[in-house]
């Protein structure tokens, strides 16, 4: 008897074969998968706003430190949503500065790696599985921007907002409400990510040529996500997410936020990462992280050699998988950034 889904579950994935899987055998064939996969990865999505609201930035928050001003602002994403995101500016730099977009994961929000409490005082002690990355990346030199995702921090919903300071977000209620009306979480933090691009690009200190990303974790799906569709991202470093959706999502208790309907019909998640190259892209993973298995990490990054090699780009992808859980490394990623930015 079957009468428990397990088998129904299995044969449904293998019997489905991506579309646009990873097959070119030269660049035309690749621009071909290109062009094909990310329009019907924008579909999935839920698609992008056509038009663009006015910005409308303001600095809410300023204060100086020893290498960097922290300022606190907000920007319009989309009618009736605004953004609210850090900007560090290294100090004492001068000519045009490579950008990093910050992406944090789950928790507390962007202040978590900015170096701050949830009530916005210092961080001290235990700096958590984000280890304050943002301010890692300013003190080599970068203007960071670290947007505060929809759901999380000071942009939960307003019944989850007492919540939030101990890291639960607003993504179940938020993500159900947009899957009912043809949209996903993952899109609209795409969206609201390019638009913090724009934003950046309003800063006249910032080289539009030398923009970069990272994210880990929840982040590190937007990171991926939006460095695949937007190409103003020169370079990508994705902490605590590249691995396989059957391997990870499909099989391991995650958030709502990370799911998208019908994806696998046309991809797996290699396939939509490989979207990035030929830019630069280090995939950082530690060896003993829970919910992303390191084994299905190294599958994605085989995959991901094959779309590199195919282009003559194998030296713009590096791995870091270290010996740890589910947390940001940087022991070549900052470098990495600054080599490629």
């Amino acid at each position: 008897m079957a009468v428990r889904p397990d088998k129904f579950l299995e044969k449904m994935y293998n019997m489905t074969v991506p579309k646009y899987e990873f097959n070119a055998r030269n660049i035309d064939e690749w621009r071909m998968w290109r062009n094909d996969l990310k329009k019907v990865f924008i579909e999935c999505l839920g698609g992008l706003p056509e038009g663009k609201v006015d910005l409308n930035p303001q600095i809410v928050e300023q204060k100086e430190l020893d290498d960097y001003v922290r300022q606190r602002v907000v920007f319009n994403t989309l009618e009736d949503l605004e953004m609210l995101a850090y900007v560090l500016i290294p100090k004492n730099i001068k000519g045009k500065l490579p950008a990093v977009v910050a992406c944090h994961g789950h928790g507390y929000g962007s202040k978590d790696i900015v170096g701050l409490n949830f009530d916005g005082s210092e961080k001290t002690g235990d700096i958590g599985y984000q280890k304050n990355f943002a301010v890692e990346l300013v003190k080599r030199g970068f203007l960071v921007i670290a947007p505060e995702l929809i759901g999380f921090g000071d942009r939960t919903l307003e019944e989850d907002a007492a919540k939030a300071y101990k890291g639960e977000s607003s993504c179940y209620k938020i993500s159900i409400n947009l899957l009912m009306m043809g949209k996903t979480m993952a899109g609209i933090r795409v969206y609201e990510v390019m638009r913090t691009i724009d934003y950046l690009l309003t800063h006249s200190e910032v080289d539009p040529d030398r923009i970069g990303c990272m994210g880990i974790s929840g982040g590190g799906l937007v990171c991926a996500f939006t460095s695949a569709l937007d190409e103003r991202i020169k370079a990508a470093v994705i902490s605590g997410y590249a691995n396989t959706f059957k391997d990870s999502v499909m099989s391991i208790y995650h958030c709502i936020d990370n799911f998208i309907p019908g994806i696998i019909q046309y991809a797996e998640m290699p396939d939509i990462i490989g979207l990035i190259a030929p830019r630069p892209l280090l995939i950082e993973s530690g060896t003993q992280d829970p919910i992303f298995p390191i084994e299905a990490t190294r599958k994605a990054f085989a995959k991901l050699e094959k779309i590199y090699e195919v282009l003559g780009a194998r030296e713009k992808l590096d791995k870091d998988f270290f010996e740890g859980q589910h947390q940001i490394s940087g022991r070549k990623a900052y470098q990495w950034l600054l080599k490629w930015l």
